[in-house]
């Protein structure tokens, strides 16, 4: 049938994506997922779910410190350093993919809550998986096709242009390459 520009992107970065995909899973297998995620079970840790600058509120004046988390509907039991990455990816995306940027939240988190190894390992598979590119993707093709919106279009070109920046961050903040 005649693609369109939504499906040509797709298509032509399709391989790449699966590659990058396959990498995160390939050493999701290797690492020490497993025993975080039932030690967060047992020791009944919670996440927000979509911890994100969206759901963040300050309080009356920025200097007063207070702020306050909203919107728990995805709130769940699991490795609390999902939120993290949930919220440093969101954040990253707006900014280019800042390596200082990202280091300096990580390393902010690490000062409150220490990161073991298993934890930034966990960190580093979650930024690995394009996961931007497959929400696109799928948004669009369970959308109706009788009208093909710009939007789509346009994310699924931005999710492509932030591999290339994902990836240099991902090599400076934890020497991976693809």
């Amino acid at each position: 049938s005649p693609k369109g520009e939504f499906e040509f992107a797709f298509l032509k970065y399709f391989d790449s994506m699966y590659q990058w995909a396959d990498a995160a899973v390939n050493l999701l297998e290797d690492s020490d997922y497993e025993k975080l995620y039932k030690e967060s079970i047992e020791l009944s840790h919670v996440t927000h779910g979509e911890y994100n600058y969206h759901n963040i509120m300050m309080g009356a004046s920025p200097s007063s410190g207070i702020l306050m988390t909203t919107n728990f509907e995805r709130c769940k039991k699991d490795v609390q350093l999902e939120d993290l990455y949930y919220f440093l990816r969101k954040v990253l995306e707006k900014q280019g993919w800042k390596e200082r940027l990202g280091d300096n939240i990580i390393n902010a988190y690490s000062a409150i809550k220490p990161v073991s190894s298993a934890e930034m390992e966990y960190l580093k598979i979650r930024f690995i998986y394009p996961e931007k590119f497959w929400k696109v993707a799928d948004s669009y093709y369970r959308s109706n096709k009788a009208w093909i919106s710009v939007k789509s279009i346009e994310k699924m070109n931005v999710a492509i242009r932030q591999t290339e920046e994902k990836e240099r961050f991902l090599n400076h903040i934890f020497s991976f390459c693809m």
